[in-house]
C-alpha cells in the first residue's frame, strides 16, 4: 500500500551514528532538511515546532503513560522488598504522624494566574501543589491547605490526571477566587508572601492566614503578587531570607518551598535551619555580612515544578 506523507511534516531526523558534535556531513543535511520544511501561513517556525512536539505527545502519551505506569509499579514492588529486608532503611524512611499539633495558621495557595502561564507550567503548578499536600501530611504540625481560583486548566488537569485529590484530607479546593472571600472585616488575618516587599514575616502568628501566589512565570510578570494583595488591601510580607541565605542561581522559591519551609519553622522556630532543611544545597551559596538578595516566594521555577513527589 503506498502511503503519502504531509509535506507540512518534517523529516524524520536521523541520530548521527556516534557520540559527540555532529560531522560536516550530517550538519549540511540538517541545513537541507530545514531549508526543504514548509511552515504553514500564518505560524512562526517556532509556534510550527511547538504544534508538531504537542501533536507528537498526544499520539504517544497513552504509551508512555502505561510505561510509566509499569516503572512505578516496579519501583513499589523494589520498594516493598526492601522494607522487608532492611531495618535501617524502614527507620529512615518519613512517617506520616497519627496526630499533629494544631498551629491555628493556614495557608492559602492563590492559583488566579492560569492565563498567565502556558500549558508546561499550569502542570509544573499542579505538581507542586501535589508536593505540598505530601509535606503537609508529613509533618508534626497541623497547617491545612486551601487552594483558590481552582478552575479551568488547572481543575482539568487535577479532574483528568490527578483524580485521587478529591480524596486528599486537610487541603481544600475551590473555585472562588481570594477577592471574594476577602472583606473589610476579615482582611488584616491576611498576609500575602512576596519579595517585593521590605516587611518581613519573624514568626507565623496563630489566627493569620498566610497567602503564596501559585503561579510559574519564570518571573516574567513583576510585582504581580505584591500589587495583587494592594489592591485587596492585604498585607504583604517576605520569609526573612536575606538574613539567613543566598540563592545560588535564579533568584526564585518554588511554591512548595515556602509553604515547607513554613512547617520547618514550626518545627524549629529557627528560619535558618528552616531554610537549608529545605532548600537543595546546589541552591544555597554561603550569605556575606551585608549583602541580601531578595527571592520572589511562590513563583515556580518551570524545571523545578515537574518533580513528583508521592503524597
Amino acid at each position: 500500500m503506498q502511503t503519502h506523507s504531509d509535506p507540512h511534516s518534517p523529516e524524520p531526523t536521523k541520530a548521527p551514528s556516534i557520540a559527540g558534535p555532529p560531522s560536516h556531513t550530517e550538519i549540511e543535511r540538517r541545513r537541507e532538511q530545514r531549508q526543504r520544511e514548509v511552515v504553514p501561513e500564518g505560524l512562526s517556525r517556532r509556534q510550527w515546532k511547538k504544534q508538531l512536539k504537542q501533536q507528537q505527545w498526544e499520539e504517544t502519551k497513552d504509551e508512555y503513560r502505561a510505561s510509566m505506569r509499569e516503572k512505578k509499579k516496579l519501583q513499589r514492588a523494589r520498594k516493598r522488598e526492601r522494607m522487608q529486608s532492611d531495618q535501617e532503611y524502614r527507620d529512615q524512611l518519613p512517617k506520616i504522624p497519627k496526630t499533629q499539633t494544631p498551629t491555628h495558621v493556614k495557608v492559602i495557595i492563590d492559583c488566579e494566574f492560569d492565563d498567565l502561564m502556558t500549558l508546561k507550567e499550569v502542570i509544573s503548578m499542579s505538581n507542586q501543589i501535589r508536593s505540598s499536600y505530601s509535606t503537609m501530611r508529613h509533618c508534626q504540625y497541623n497547617i491545612p491547605i486551601q487552594v483558590v481560583s481552582f478552575n479551568k486548566r488547572l481543575k482539568e488537569r487535577y479532574d483528568t490526571v490527578l483524580s485521587d485529590h478529591k480524596a486528599w484530607k486537610g487541603i481544600d479546593f475551590t473555585s472562588e477566587s481570594l477577592a471574594e472571600m476577602i472583606t473589610s472585616e476579615n482582611k488584616d488575618q491576611f498576609v500575602y508572601l512576596t519579595a517585593d516587599t521590605e516587611e518581613e514575616v519573624h514568626e507565623l502568628v496563630p489566627s493569620q492566614t498566610y497567602i503564596i501566589g501559585g503561579i510559574v512565570d519564570k518571573n516574567r510578570h513583576k510585582n504581580l503578587c505584591v500589587e495583587k494583595a494592594r489592591s485587596l488591601g492585604l498585607k504583604v510580607a517576605r520569609l526573612p531570607i536575606g538574613k539567613y541565605i543566598k540563592i545560588n542561581s535564579r533568584e526564585v522559591l518554588v511554591t512548595s518551598h515556602v509553604y515547607e519551609i513554613c512547617c520547618r519553622w514550626f518545627e524549629t522556630r529557627d528560619w535558618g535551619a528552616a531554610f537549608n532543611k529545605v532548600l537543595p544545597p546546589r541552591k544555597i551559596v554561603k550569605n556575606t555580612e551585608g549583602e541580601d538578595r531578595d527571592v520572589e516566594q511562590g513563583k515556580v521555577p518551570e524545571e523545578e515544578g515537574n518533580s513528583e513527589k508521592d503524597p
